[in-house]
């Protein structure tokens, strides 16, 4: 191997400008690089929704659902296919599987746009063209609420338009989402007793308005070299143009439309989306940004910008409000654990003051400093991200990065105390351990290596914990073997000389001299101590809580709120403005934003997204802090339980698994009422469980239909089809959409509808105007023709005949109230339906499945059923296959290295037969902490092994190297368990110390608390068992020196 040390030494002035590049580079990457709030993850799901208006769930289902989902289902690489099935439209949402490359994942998009093409033609007349959602990954990271005083909903989206706009240009900028503007429409009110006294018919109506409105082509006029286009004029342009329009027919009347109809201008009823701040009507601005942006820096551009606005453009009384604003919270993030580090850097630094010198802890804490630095540059080179797992990466790596250096230093102080020949003093020990220490490093960074590997979101999530500890590793290793013997050259000028005896002779020493003998002496005894810790450990495994990912500290949570599917929007708008009002009489709540309808957007990676529903509405709650949040959550929710039985109310906290319920039993099969009866049995469990509340399925209850019994016979003697009957109910309900107009730029739908005189809708539905759509041309026949020569029979006798309207009680044989169900859910195919609960506060997700799980798991299922678990288990369990399946590569490239140092098996056998002792201090540490084993908490015992690899790497290529010199074996094991205890020691207290300031993080104490009661016991595993286990392994006959 080359001796860098030498060559370092050889040029300190590349050295030291190389540092300086590192030091100023790091410095200004830290300020460049793109600042996140979490790691970016590409969201591999889209949605396909087909309107299909007047059918059924059942209808839509089976004309419409199942021939998209059948040829959706052709795809490769599809993780589910979910289907959502209601009256009137088909909503699919379309999964991929993890493993789809993030740049190919707009390829599958196209492939599925070409799925849903080839099935157009196939569709019911009726339905309409099917839209494909992608957009699902979007994250709107800064979200408003605009509200006023004093302007209505018109001025207001006028502003909000130009906003919009002036935004958009702000380069970084992505996509803007409006939320919460009612659409405009024109509402034509047939006055039906003014119609029959004046001869109107409304089919004479819907004539008028679409024939005056149409775009008529009149060709082109050639004058000279000029080619001018022709046109004729006078569409309407204004409300007042609509009233003014002469019926069809009534010319010679003279008859307006304004004489027989009320219109004017309203808002689409009901409306879909609304929002309120603090209980004042609000719009929603939704921003998101383009893909590598530093959003602190984009937010404080939309910032300046609105405040810009708001004093040239913008008049008093319309006020923004920041509901989520990602910016500052990254900030606050980025803040938060950039002293963390500072922290942990600090003391690394005061610790190795203390323990190896106030000279070693300058040098190791200056190298320190130049990892840190310059992985920022190299981080930055390669579009790498600061967000809180990068961070905090650093912070677990702290006592790993100066493991490197604490064995360059403690060699060449011990070198130099033995009165070595400086220039050898300083390089040699770089030389002698070099290739360990590069193998001890590469098999440190190898621990993390599945998490990189992980293709789900969770491995996405925490991917950068090996991005960071491969590059910091790395430039550690480097940095020991050139930049420490520099440093040491200059700050070591004179080394007190220090005998070997001296030098081992401290308390700490004799102390592991002494255990260590007595472990050598029962070699079996310690074994079985061993195992039997093991044992216990294992044992206690079933103990630890159980968990996935914590909930984020946030000082802000969600509501959701669900009546059943029928139920007019008005209940749920009343209901929430009733919850609105206790939680702002609540000291701790700060404000409340209410969505009807919906999601606002997806203003949050770590949240799940509403289906759209005019029976749902949610709060975003804000409070004081994320402590009061947590105190006051329960008693709030009990609150709402007890006093909105007929709704589903749950409040929810921010967490990266944003599963729409953390537990769900999902029951699959043909009959819908099989799966019902399956459903209810395992609500029942569910309901009876101590451990789980909120408890719903993924179904709705069965809703109420009118139905009007088509009377075929009677319809067509007076010229009425069946479609005829439909389109005419409109006028009584929402309205036939007559035509388009357009004020301005926007869009507004005509309506005709049928009202009495008093502008009231017509009581009762059989009461209402049936007409024909096209004139009833079975009234023109021979004796009718001859009847208008002879004048028997008058020209509006004909046109009465023709285009009757009847009440609809003439043309049906009834109204009946049947029932049905309102949602029909598939999953791949097959109709499914879920049970779903939530845990009660103080209880983890997984431990209350296992709760419930034997008595679900035994109810009896019918052939063609079958049972399976969704929720937090589903996300856990792949994440976690995900996590272990690369694990064996990377045991194997570990092996392969240790195989490599030693050129043996043996020795590597001792290392990886330590390896279970591990399980001792990870379950006991975490065990005693009560924090939750989850995800995080398995990669820090991932890491550990790493680590522990590391250390035992340095021991045994001591060991190895005594042996050669010729030292009696026994002596050889004692001698460099003491001579490595320093090293080992500091490693492992450096990295223990430096997790400190991660324990009270919510995301990543347990992997804090995982890493540091792992390392402590680890650290006695490397210094004890080792030995022993080499002494087994190599049948060394234990003879313990006289000591002098």
């Amino acid at each position: 191997m080359i001796d860098l040390g030498k060559q370092a030494l050889n040029n300190k002035p590349l050295v030291h400008f190389l540092i300086a590049i590192l030091l100023i580079g790091g410095a200004l990457a830290f300020f460049d690089m793109s600042k996140l709030e979490d790691p970016e993850i590409k969201v591999k799901q889209a949605m396909v929704i087909t309107a299909y208006p007047g059918a059924s769930a059942y209808e839509v289902e089976l004309e419409v659902s199942d021939l998209l989902e059948k040829s959706i289902r052709s795809m490769d690489h599809l993780d589910a296919v979910t289907s959502r099935s209601m009256n009137d439209v088909s909503m699919i949402t379309v999964e991929l599987i993890s493993e789809v490359p993030d740049d190919e994942v707009e390829q599958y998009w196209d492939l599925l746009r070409r799925k849903v093409n080839d099935v157009q033609a196939s569709l019911p007349q009726g339905a309409r063209p099917s839209i494909v959602k992608d957009d699902f990954g979007d994250m709107y990271g800064m979200l408003y609420a605009i509200t006023t005083d004093g302007f209505g909903d018109k001025e207001l989206s006028k502003y909000t338009e130009m906003i919009k706009r002036e935004i958009q240009s702000i380069k970084g900028i992505g996509n803007i989402q409006l939320y919460g503007e009612r659409e405009e429409c024109i509402n034509v009110e047939m006055l039906e007793e003014k119609m029959a006294n004046l001869g109107v018919h409304p089919i004479e109506v819907l004539s008028t308005l679409t024939d005056q409105n149409q775009t008529i082509y009149s060709g082109y006029y050639e004058t000279g070299d000029y080619r001018l286009r022709v046109t004729v004029n006078d569409k309407y342009k204004t409300v007042d143009d609509i009233s003014n329009l002469l019926i069809q027919g009534h010319e010679d009347d003279q008859l307006y439309l304004r004489d027989i109809a009320n219109i004017e201008v309203g808002y689409e009823d009901p409306t879909m989306n609304q929002m309120t701040y603090d209980g004042k009507r609000a719009f929603g601005l939704a921003i998101s940004a383009e893909k590598g942006t530093d959003i602190t820096k984009l937010g404080s551009k939309v910032e300046n910008k609105i405040k810009e606005l708001q004093e040239t453009r913008i008049p008093a009384g319309i006020e923004f409000h920041k509901i989520f604003f990602q910016p500052d919270r990254v900030v606050d993030s980025l803040g938060a654990f950039l002293l963390n580090l500072v922290e942990s850097v600090i003391i690394v630094v005061i610790v190795l003051m203390f323990t190896m010198g106030f000279r070693s802890g300058i040098i190791i804490g200056t190298s320190l400093v130049t990892i840190v630095f310059g992985s920022f540059l190299i981080l930055n080179l390669f579009g790498g991200t600061l967000q809180r797992v990068s961070l905090a990466a650093f912070i677990l790596a702290m006592g790993m990065l100066v493991d490197n250096a604490i064995v360059i230093i403690d060699g060449i102080l011990v070198n130099l105390q033995r009165g070595v020949k400086r220039s050898e003093a300083l390089t040699s020990i770089g030389k002698q351990t070099g290739m360990a220490l590069l193998g001890a490093t590469l098999i440190a960074i190898l621990a993390f290596f599945p998490i990189f590997l992980s293709p789900d979101n969770a491995g996405v999530y925490v991917r950068d914990l090996f991005i960071v500890l491969a590059v910091s590793l790395l430039l550690s290793w480097i940095l020991a073997l050139t930049h420490v013997p520099i440093m040491a050259n200059s700050l070591f000028k004179k080394v007190k000389p220090i005998s070997d005896e001296e030098r081992y002779g401290s308390k700490f020493h004799k102390a592991l001299r002494t255990v260590l003998t007595w472990c050598l002496k029962n070699r079996v005894a310690t074994v079985c101590i061993a195992i039997l810790l093991v044992g216990a450990s294992l044992f206690c495994y079933r103990f630890l809580p159980q968990g996935f990912f914590p909930d984020m500290t946030y000082d802000q949570l969600y509501m959701e709120y669900k009546l059943d599917e029928g139920v007019n929007n008005t209940k749920v708008v009343e209901d929430l403005k009733e919850i609105e009002n206790y939680l702002m009489q609540r000291d701790e709540v700060t404000h409340v934003t209410m969505s009807i309808g919906g999601t606002p957007a997806r203003y949050n990676l770590v949240r799940s997204i509403a289906d759209p529903s005019l029976s749902y509405g949610e709060l975003i709650i804000d409070f004081k802090n994320p402590k009061v949040l947590v105190e006051s959550m329960e008693e709030i929710q009990n609150y709402l339980s007890k006093n909105y039985p007929h709704a589903y109310v749950r409040l929810k906290r921010y967490n990266l698994m944003y599963m729409k319920y953390p537990i769900e039993a999902q029951f699959s099969g043909p009959d819908p009422a099989v799966l019902k009866e399956l459903c209810t049995k395992a609500e029942a469990i569910m309901d009876s469980c101590p451990k789980t509340y909120l408890v719903k399925n993924s179904w709705e209850p069965e809703t109420p239909v009118i139905t009007a019994n088509f009377d075929q016979p009677i319809a067509r003697n007076i010229g009425l089809s069946r479609q005829d009957v439909g389109v005419s109910m409109l006028t009584a309900t929402g309205g036939i959409p007559a035509d388009v107009f357009y004020c301005g730029e926007k869009r507004q739908t005509i309506y005709l509808k049928s009202v009495d005189n008093k502008g009231n809708p017509i009581e009762g539905l059989e009461n209402s105007p049936v007409f024909s759509i096209v004139p009833n041309l079975r009234q023109l026949n021979k004796k009718t023709i001859q009847g208008i020569i002879t004048g028997s029979i008058s020209e509006e006798d004909v046109l009465t005949a023709s285009v009757q309207t009847v009440p609809l009680n003439q043309a049906i044989k009834g109204i009946n109230i049947e029932w049905e169900d309102p949602v029909v859910v598939r999953y791949n195919g097959q109709r499914a339906i879920r049970a779903q609960c939530d845990p009660v506060p103080g209880v983890g997700a997984e431990e209350a499945r296992q709760a419930i799980l034997e008595q679900i798991e035994g109810i009896e299922l019918p052939p063609g059923y079958s049972l399976k678990w969704f929720g937090e288990n589903k996300a856990s369990t792949e994440s976690m296959d995900n996590l272990f399946r690369n694990y064996p590569l990377a045991i194997v490239l570990m092996i392969a290295i240790l195989i490599m140092l030693f050129k043996d098996y043996k020795k590597p056998l001792v290392i990886l037969c330590c390896l279970p002792l591990i399980a001792i201090g990870v379950v006991f540490s975490v065990l005693i902490s009560g924090k939750t084993f989850g995800f995080v908490a398995i990669v820090g015992a991932l890491g550990i092994i790493g680590m522990m690899v590391k250390n035992g790497i340095v021991l045994m290529d001591e060991v190895t190297l005594q042996i050669k010199q010729g030292v009696e074996p026994t002596t050889a094991l004692l001698n460099s368990s003491a001579s490595r205890f320093r090293a080992v020691a500091m490693a492992s207290l450096t990295t223990i110390l430096g997790m400190i300031p991660l324990l009270t993080d919510d995301m990543f104490g347990s992997l804090a608390v995982t890493i540091m009661g792992g390392l402590f016991v680890g650290t006695m595993i490397i210094l004890l068992f080792i030995p022993v286990l080499y002494s087994i392994i190599f049948r060394i006959s234990i003879q313990i020196p006289q000591e002098k």
